[in-house]
């Protein structure tokens, strides 16, 4: 099922009342925990008040090979144990230029998800069923009379689960639970999520070989710009 598709069947469903635990109200109130209008900087900001006081990782999303559509990991590039999660890709390219200057081609996904990093944020998501934001701006993504306003853009609520974690298809900038147990966020066309969620869940997340995680000090770590953006 394409994304337009799927997010206009589950918006038949809200409204109808079945199907999801999530109604347009919860959606708003929600999300109303994220700032509305500015710009969010500490990592924390990106998370609903409601699951902010969860443990926090930031996964950095693969990079992509300029000429061959490859998927390259910071990791390959630095030692992400020794770093802060307020790691910038520019700062790991200025580093690495000099002896190897193809990081220089390499270039964000900008939200576009791999095969690993759809196993393992499928993985961490597991049973939950997830409230989720996406921007409106984006080419194909649906568009609503009635958006939800975070750091003054306008993003189409839907449900989201596992399985709707496509290959290929952009991660939604925000999503959370409604039980508290995980939440993510981040930039427009990202490099990285900010993840919050129990602690079992957040271990699991930082020790899944098919992702590069750094844990978060959520009042000290910030978000930097997408390189993407």
């Amino acid at each position: 099922m394409s994304f337009v598709k799927w997010n206009a069947t589950i918006q038949a469903a809200v409204r109808a009342g079945g199907g999801s635990r999530f109604s347009l109200g919860c959606m708003t109130s929600q999300s109303a925990l994220i700032a509305s209008e500015g710009y969010g900087r500490l990592a924390r900001e990106f998370i609903p008040e409601s699951h902010r006081g969860l443990p926090m990782v930031r996964i950095l999303l693969p990079m992509w090979g300029d000429h061959d559509g490859s998927t390259v990991r910071w990791s390959e590039y630095v030692a992400l144990d020794e770093e802060l999660a307020s790691l910038d890709w520019w700062d790991v390219v200025e580093r690495n230029a000099e002896e190897r200057p193809e990081i220089r081609d390499l270039v964000s996904c900008r939200g576009e998800l791999d095969a690993a990093t759809v196993e393992g944020l499928s993985e961490a998501v597991g049973d939950a069923e997830l409230m989720s934001l996406r921007w409106m701006g984006y080419a194909g993504n649906p568009f609503t009379n009635d958006p939800v306003r975070v750091f003054g853009n306008d993003f189409f609520p839907a449900v989201l689960r596992r399985d709707d974690l496509l290959v290929g298809e952009r991660v939604p900038e925000f999503a959370w639970d409604e039980d508290g147990t995980i939440a993510w966020g981040t930039h427009l066309y990202p490099d990285s999520l900010i993840l919050a969620g129990d602690i079992a869940r957040v271990r699991r997340v930082h020790a899944d070989p098919r992702l590069d995680t750094i844990v978060v000090r959520p009042d000290e770590d910030v978000l930097p710009p997408s390189s993407g953006d």
